[in-house]
């Protein structure tokens, strides 16, 4: 499955089942994240995509946008591990992610 496909997919899901600040925060974030990989398979998105991702959208930003941005991002993917694709690996859930975005807790 596409990015382009999978982001559609989770925010039709949101739309119908989360707050509207919620849906704002998942908007901005998988914008961003299909304008650079709309085309690209989910399988072939690696942890270091996603650290690049991160670093360029939260760039000069605080580190607590930065923990929400690869929150929402993290949530994303797992929504797609959870109700597309169970074998899918999230490329968020490694620690070595989580340790350089500050962020010591599991989302």
């Amino acid at each position: 499955m596409k990015i382009s496909q999978a982001t559609a997919l989770c925010l039709e899901y949101h739309k119908s089942n989360s707050r509207q600040n919620t849906i704002r925060g998942y908007e901005a974030i998988l914008f961003k994240f299909c304008q650079q990989f709309a085309d690209t398979n989910l399988e072939e998105i690696t942890s270091h995509d996603v650290l690049s991702f991160l670093n360029h959208i939260t760039e000069n930003r605080k580190q607590h946008t930065k923990r929400t941005r690869f929150s929402h991002l993290s949530a994303f993917f797992n929504f797609i591990k959870n109700n597309i694709d169970h074998t899918f690996q999230n490329p968020c859930d490694t620690p070595a992610l989580r340790e350089l975005l500050g962020s010591r807790h599991e989302f």
